[in-house]
């Protein structure tokens, strides 16, 4: 039956087909749903499955005549089931989230809904070859994860939350609250992207550099036109601030790297005869473009904006002095 079911309706056709032999009060403690809604997910089994589903006097549940669990419009491909796998997998990378057991426990189900040709080794096994380099998280992993945890039940209550933070700018702890809209992960390093009540507007807050936070228990309306994507457009990664056109010339050698890759959505190239280029980029927030420029050493100059040249000479101007003397 092509019948769509949300996730409950699926998650209740689980645990019945797993043996569990609920009964209305089990199933509704298991879904965390009242009798009465446990009672109508059983109704809407048996419009999927008709008589399959059966009361069993003996155990006191619930459970498939047939014993086994027939859907299928819930059968996967071998081809699904692997891209299943690998986006679990790649989310069990991303530490600092409260998702690894939820993924083991989702994988274990999708099993049950492999095609009766597909095993469970033909897709654990490819999935097996391919891996992600996600990075280390910054900061302490626990820490992160309490902080993770409480912004994102935030955001889904909408409550606004006191937090003391380190302004890195001034090295030193702010007291804030926050209305925060949206959970971002960039280089290893978690952040909140939330308006601030003391800035009036909406800022970024990393997750590590949180010392502590409470709710007020106060609702706030997020902003309708508000969007993570757009939010950080501008940046070269998330570094904000206002957008300046940028110009850096690259020589031949490391000219082969970067024509390889898209490394802002404004960018354009100017090939040179020398086998070198000239990157142009409109963003917001220099210091990214900056640490980059440096990695690439004498390779890199910055042609504009003038403010960008000076930064980069102060810091090889540094550079020179730390290893002007030897020994």
């Amino acid at each position: 039956m092509a019948q769509r079911l949300e996730y409950k309706l699926f998650e209740a056709m689980v645990y019945i087909h797993e043996g569990q032999f609920p009964g209305v009060e089990q199933l509704a403690q298991k879904l965390g749903c009242s009798r009465r809604t446990a009672e109508r997910y059983l109704e809407r089994i048996r419009l999927v499955v008709a008589d399959d589903l059966v009361y069993n006097r003996t155990r006191r549940g619930y459970c498939f005549k047939s014993g086994k669990l027939d859907l299928p419009a819930f059968r996967l491909t071998e081809g699904e089931a692997i891209a299943l796998f690998l986006g679990g997998k790649l989310l069990d990378q991303c530490r600092g989230t409260p998702y690894k057991e939820h993924v083991a426990e989702a994988l274990r189900k999708i099993c049950t809904y492999l095609a009766r040709d597909v095993t469970y080794a033909d897709v654990a096994r490819p999935a097996g070859w391919i891996s992600f380099a996600v990075g280390s998280l910054r900061g302490d992993e626990e820490q992160v994860l309490e902080r993770f945890t409480r912004v994102h039940r935030a955001i889904q209550d909408r409550e606004t939350l006191r937090v003391v933070y380190f302004a890195v700018y001034r090295g030193g702890l702010d007291q804030r609250e926050i209305d925060p809209y949206h959970l971002y992960l960039h280089s290893g390093v978690w952040y909140a992207f939330a308006h601030c009540h003391t800035r009036k507007e909406v800022r970024i807050f990393a997750l590590d550099r949180i010392h502590s936070i409470e709710g007020t228990g106060r609702r706030f309306e997020r902003s309708p036109d508000f969007s993570p994507q757009a939010f950080v457009s501008d940046s070269f990664g998330i570094e904000r601030g206002e957008p300046v056109d940028v110009a850096i010339r690259f020589q031949a050698a490391p000219a082969r790297y970067v024509r390889e890759r898209i490394w802002h959505s404004s960018q354009t190239v100017e090939e040179l005869g020398d086998g070198g280029l000239i990157l142009r980029l409109r963003v917001g927030g220099l210091g990214e473009v900056r640490r980059w420029v440096l990695s690439y050493g004498a390779g890199a100059e910055v042609l504009a904006p003038p403010e960008l040249r000076d930064a980069v000479r102060r810091e090889t101007k540094g550079l020179a002095e730390v290893y002007r003397h030897e020994g």
